[in-house]
Order: C-alpha cells, then sequence, then structure tokens
C-alpha cells in the first residue's frame, strides 16, 4: 500500500510540473502555428499519430515476453511521452525509466529498456541526418559528431564486452583472494547483469526495432517536405536540416515545436479518456 502511494505521489507531481511546462510552451502557439491551416494541422495530426503508432509499437515489441498486456502498456506509453517530450534535459526519460520499472516490476529492466528506446531512435535519426546530407547536402552539427562517436563506441563495447568479461573474470578467480578481488569481481557481475539485460532486450530484435525507428523518421520527414514544400523556405534541404538538427541538441525549430505540442495534446487526450472510462466503468486499466 506504501509503495503503491508512493508511485501515485509521484506520478501526480510529475504530471503537473509537465503540465505547467506544457502551458508555458503553448504561450505562443498563435505564432507557432501561424503559418498553418486546418489541413495542414490535420495532416500534422495524422503524421503524428502514425509516429507513435510505430513508437509504442517499437517499445513494446522491446518488452516482447514481460507478459504486460498491450492495453496497460499503451495507458503507461500515453502516460509517460509526453512528459518525456516535455520536460527539459531529458528529465522526463527518468520518469519513463521508472514508470516501466514499476509495470515490469523490475528497476533495473526499466532503465534497460527505456536506454535501448532512446539509442535505437537516436542511431536512426543520426542514420537520418546522414541520409540527408549525402542526397540534399547541408551542414551537419558538431552535437551530431559527438552522438555519432558515442553511438560508435557504445556499439564496440557491446560487441567487446563479453571477451573482455571473459578474460578479466577468469584473470580474478586465479588471483590471490582479497577484499579488493571480491570487491572487483561484485562490479563485474554487476555489469554482466546489466549487458545480460540489455543482450535479452536486443536479441532477435535489434534490426527490426532499428528499421522501426527509421521508419518513424522517415514519416516525420516526409510530411515536414509535403507541408512545407510550398511555404516560407524556398530551400526544403535547410528545413529539414534544421528540424532534424534540433532534435539532437534539444533546441526546437518551430516544425518540432508543432510536432512536440501536437504530440502532447493526442497523447494527453487519450490517456485523460482512459482515465475517463475507469471513472465510469470502474475497470482499472493500469494499477
Amino acid at each position: 500500500m506504501e509503495k503503491k502511494m508512493k508511485y501515485n505521489i509521484i506520478n501526480v507531481v510529475v504530471l503537473l510540473i509537465t503540465m505547467l511546462f506544457f502551458i508555458y510552451n503553448c504561450r505562443d502557439l498563435p505564432e507557432i502555428f501561424a503559418e498553418k491551416d486546418l489541413t495542414s494541422v490535420f495532416l500534422l495530426g495524422i503524421t503524428v499519430i502514425l509516429v507513435h503508432v510505430i513508437k509504442a509499437g517499437r517499445l513494446y515489441l522491446a518488452l516482447y515476453g514481460s507478459e504486460i498486456a498491450f492495453i496497460t502498456y499503451l495507458n503507461t506509453y500515453c502516460k509517460v511521452t509526453p512528459v518525456s517530450i516535455m520536460l527539459p534535459f531529458k528529465l522526463g526519460e527518468l520518469f519513463r525509466m521508472y514508470c516501466y520499472g514499476q509495470l515490469l516490476g523490475n528497476n533495473l529492466k526499466g532503465v534497460v529498456i527505456i536506454l535501448f528506446d532512446r539509442f535505437m531512435d537516436t542511431t536512426a535519426l543520426m542514420t537520418a541526418i546522414l541520409l540527408v546530407w549525402i542526397f540534399h547536402g547541408g551542414q551537419i552539427t558538431s552535437f551530431a559528431y559527438m552522438f555519432l562517436v558515442f553511438l560508435i563506441i557504445t556499439l564496440l563495447i557491446y560487441f567487446v564486452y563479453p571477451e573482455v568479461y571473459k578474460f578479466w573474470k577468469r584473470y580474478l578467480l586465479r588471483a590471490k583472494a582479497s577484499e579488493r578481488k571480491m570487491a572487483v569481481l561484485k562490479i563485474l557481475e554487476m555489469l554482466n547483469l546489466i549487458y545480460r539485460e540489455i543482450e535479452n532486450v536486443t536479441k532477435g530484435r535489434g534490426m527490426i526495432l532499428y528499421f522501426m525507428s527509421l521508419f518513424a523518421w522517415g514519416i516525420e520527414i516526409g510530411s515536414l517536405m509535403f507541408l512545407d514544400a510550398s511555404s516560407r523556405y524556398s530551400d526544403i534541404s535547410h528545413v529539414i536540416s534544421d528540424y532534424l538538427a534540433s532534435a539532437v541538441k534539444g533546441n526546437q525549430s518551430v516544425e518540432l515545436k508543432q510536432f512536440v505540442i501536437v504530440s502532447a495534446c493526442l497523447l494527453i487526450a487519450v490517456y485523460s479518456a482512459s482515465k475517463v472510462g475507469e471513472m465510469l466503468f470502474g475497470k482499472k486499466v493500469y494499477d
């Protein structure tokens, strides 16, 4: 009971803070959507739905085998995603980790799932940036280079870790017993536990999740090209480059702000409808 109360309090506090950020971000709403007519907003809404269907499906696939009912997962996704996209400095990801950890009954798995989800999304984003640069030109930001280096290093660590782990475990087991050796062995086993969790998520699904992420970014870029082809920019590659660069840096372009606001509105609407359904029919979707 105490654990449930703590969970509910954290949820309420985080959602209230997110609502304040949402209201703050909507202060310039007329300016943000100044050049959008109803048709453009409708098409943007369709894009948002398609992208989140893919992203929700990607994360649910990563959770495959966890025996979580889809409706329960969907309710959680619609709750945590607006927090993730609204709070600055990616602080919302901590809330996602916490909620999925509680849902899975395993906090470590919650952290691993979200980190893996972000890794796949960032890898697909970097692929999109490189493809736009190859076919349309433009400038790759220093942030993009940093992310690219980080992704390469992460992949190298993932592939070489098993042999490194075996070597050091064999070496330490043969070494003379000491408190320091036992401490290092504990750290090594903890790292191996994390690696095994990552391996369980990626096994047989890594490439599928990557291409789902790439497809989602493709829909966003395609929508951007369609909606802004005859808009205020004559060079569509400039629009795409700015959009993708702002996704990396966190300093949102007008187009990305539009996508974020519409995303938050739709996801909040779905989550609110779920809660209203609970009150009307007395059936809990997520406990």
